[in-house]
């Protein structure tokens, strides 16, 4: 069967001649816009840090360094898969940017690590937690860790003909280095981090002390939005005194229409007559295993079905007929497929089994294990314990504790020799099965009760789409982009085919995904081009089986946001502020109220009562989030009325009807070490967050990768 990338592969340069002018003017705009036609120079730093470019020949060899590490360390010589490789980018970023905001900058203020430290560090009095953690490095008898092990390691790792041994702990001491560097700094500055008595108290008042009040509350939502009304100046206004509160990290929306490349009918029908006019040799064929394989999408498997898991109708079909018969074509969970019965056979659904795995490998040939897998046979057979033998002897160390019992499993889950060993023997039998795993002797220790099932080969075909129809698809595509090259357009279009319009907000520069769509990276980095504006249509983008045609609409920029882009959430704000003004202004008409429950009944609203209060509460109890309530009730006299308090829901006046101080008398040695741990463990994250913001990182990851 042609895969859709085979198709892709045919297609080539293949262009409708449909398309026509639409498509060579948008093909045109595209190289010109993006200064491809004439060659231009390109951005060739991943990072900017504190003014200075950092190269991406720097951040690619760190990466290759990585991942270089990461296959000696696996013992893996592919090229990781993609998932692996984007981890390991996000860690060579994240150690880039710690050198050149921290590490790089602390030997000129005296922090180092020499070299007598960093071997105390790994054979010494204070051997670092990582080293500690290795395998290798502890006793296989006690489980501990023991140097003597680590300095055997460095005495004989230049015998590694490969070198990977020293490259692999070179690069780990790199490591283990630079993390007492850092460990080193964020020390320093959790010393100066000194808690006075006065500050031990008040923490400890401000958690243990508790506060009841009684309030009365004009809700914003009392007033509905149409009849304040907000005018230009103010928002400006607002805008210029508040602008602290609508920085932004950068982000981009974009709406998107799919076009999904599905199988024709004649492509489905296509499918049926090829599968039809190999169906005889399917029913004549005397190794179906190698016809099968030769065949089919997917391969071979000897394997009896059950008839509760075969779909109907096929499953009373299937038990209905005669080894032999072949059933199909027919189309099943998106293939198109023919079956052919071999067999039946009363079998188990379930099969309890221990085992003792004998593997071949650097401590015996394969010849070896199976002369060791006969006589453990023969010594059980004899009566031996299985249970013993199987801890004493067991490869897989896993069930070997637990005498190689391997509890209940089903048909489909063991390798296929395993399986058809232990489900052809009886409840009690021992018997010897190989696999790609070494040589398992295998006792069924129970079985569940027998049932008829069928043995059936498939021949499985994908339903594709044909060349003809991926190229129709593609040119319908490229005219869409080429004609509909402005957003009224694009939304005509749309509403025109009756197409759906999807929306991705807030899409961030090095995001990796988009709902719905698989890696859509190359949609990601079109947005963030800095020749991509607001209001541009995209090229066609293309996927595993649809292509994608996008719309830049709105593009927020690091640092402030920009008025306009806020316009709503700032009128929201002046509206609230102006509500809040005018709640303000009718409770000080009723400042000669003695009581809130008194001023409540004038302004016809209900009092209310909140108990349980302290300065660390999170939440205002039935109310939600109101910090400057709650600091207003740790801050008044009993029985005293505050003055009116703008809220987030609305605008509070309060009295405090009851302050319990703690029955405990305060220890200020205990609340000075709380206060201390808790502000030291925010220093790791924070103090280099406050360098990071310093030195102004900028990301250009998302112009790369």
């Amino acid at each position: 069967m042609a895969t859709l990338q085979t198709i892709r592969n045919r297609a080539g340069l293949l262009v409708s001649i449909a398309i026509g002018v639409s498509l060579l003017a948008f093909i045109m705009s595209d190289l010109i816009t993006n200064n491809n036609f004439f060659g231009s120079s390109q951005k060739t730093d991943v990072a900017e840090i504190a003014g200075e470019g950092i190269p991406v020949t720097v951040f690619e060899e760190r990466v290759t360094e990585l991942t270089e590490n990461y296959k000696r360390n696996t013992g893996k010589e592919t090229t990781p898969d993609e998932e692996t490789i984007q981890s390991i980018r996000d860690q060579a970023w994240e150690e880039i940017v710690t050198d050149y905001v921290v590490a790089n900058n602390l030997q000129d203020d005296g922090i180092v690590v020499e070299n007598n430290e960093l071997q105390d560090m790994v054979v010494g009095n204070n051997i670092d937690p990582q080293i500690l953690q290795i395998p290798i490095f502890k006793d296989k008898a006690t489980g501990q860790f023991d140097p003597n092990l680590v300095k055997q390691f460095i005495a004989n790792m230049d015998k590694d003909p490969t070198g990977a041994a020293r490259l692999s702990w070179v690069a780990f001491e790199k490591q283990l280095q630079h993390s007492r560097l850092l460990s080193k700094y964020y020390i320093l500055v959790k010393k100066g981090m000194y808690v006075t008595k006065a500050e031990s108290n008040k923490y400890a008042e401000d958690g243990t002390n508790m506060y009841d009040i009684r309030y009365a509350l004009k809700k914003y939502s009392d007033i509905g939005d149409s009849t304040i009304t907000v005018k230009d100046d103010e928002i400006e206004k607002y805008y210029n005194e508040h602008k602290y509160l609508f920085e932004q990290e950068a982000s981009r929306d974009i709406e998107y229409v799919v076009f999904d490349v599905i199988p024709s009918p004649s492509d489905i029908e296509s499918i049926k007559t090829k599968l039809n006019k190999i169906k005889a040799e399917f029913d004549t064929t005397s190794d179906i295993a190698e016809f099968v394989n030769h065949s089919s999408d997917t391969p071979y498997s000897e394997q009896f079905f059950s008839k509760s898991s075969i779909t109907p109708p096929y499953d009373s079909l299937f038990f209905a007929a005669k080894p032999g018969i072949v059933f199909g074509p027919y189309i099943e969970n998106g293939l198109y497929r023919m079956a052919k019965i071999m067999s039946f056979k009363s079998l188990s659904d379930s099969v309890a089994a221990s085992h003792i795995l004998i593997a071949p490998g650097e401590k015996r040939t394969k010849e070896q294990a199976k002369l060791i897998s006969d006589s453990l046979k023969l010594a059980i057979a004899q009566g031996g314990d299985f249970a013993f033998l199987a801890m004493q002897y067991s490869d897989d160390k896993g069930s070997a504790t637990q005498g190689g019992d391997l509890k209940w499993f089903k048909l489909g889950m063991m390798v296929k020799p395993f399986e058809k060993a232990a489900f052809d023997a009886k409840k009690g039998d021992v018997v010897v099965a190989e696999t790609q795993f070494g040589y398992h002797i295998i006792k069924v220790t129970d079985k569940s009760e027998a049932s008829n099932k069928a043995e059936v080969a498939y021949i499985d075909w994908k339903i594709e789409p044909s060349s003809e129809t991926y190229q129709g698809v593609k040119t319908k595509v490229y005219q869409f982009a080429g004609v509909n090259s402005t957003k009224d357009k694009f939304d005509a279009a749309i509403t025109k085919e009756g197409m759906n319009k999807r929306i991705a907000n807030n899409i961030r520069p090095n995001d990796r995904n988009i709902a719905g769509l698989e890696s859509p990276r190359e949609i990601i980095r079109w947005a963030y081009k800095e020749e991509t504006k607001k209001g541009e249509i995209s090229q066609p983008f293309e996927f595993t089986d649809k292509f994608v045609v996008a719309y830049l609409s709105e593009i927020r920029l690091k640092g402030i946001a920009e008025k306009e882009q806020i316009k709503d959430q700032i009128t929201s704000l002046v509206r609230k502020d102006k509500k809040a003004e005018k709640f303000i202004s009718e409770f000080k008409k009723t400042s000669s109220a003695s009581s809130i429950d008194a001023l409540a009944q004038k302004l016809n609203i209900t009092a209310q009562d909140a108990t349980s209060i302290n300065f660390n509460s999170f939440s205002l109890p039935g109310m939600g989030i109101e910090p400057n309530v709650i600091a207003a009730s740790t801050c008044y006299e009993k029985g005293k009325l505050s003055p009116p308090l703008k809220g987030n829901n609305g605008v509070f006046l309060i009295t405090v009807t009851n302050k319990t101080k703690s029955p405990q008398p305060i220890d200020n040695n205990i609340s000075k070490m709380q206060l201390s741990n808790e502000i030291q463990s925010r220093v790791d994250y924070q103090a280099f967050e406050a360098m990071k913001k310093v030195a102004d990182v900028k990301d250009y990851r998302y112009l790369w990768y």
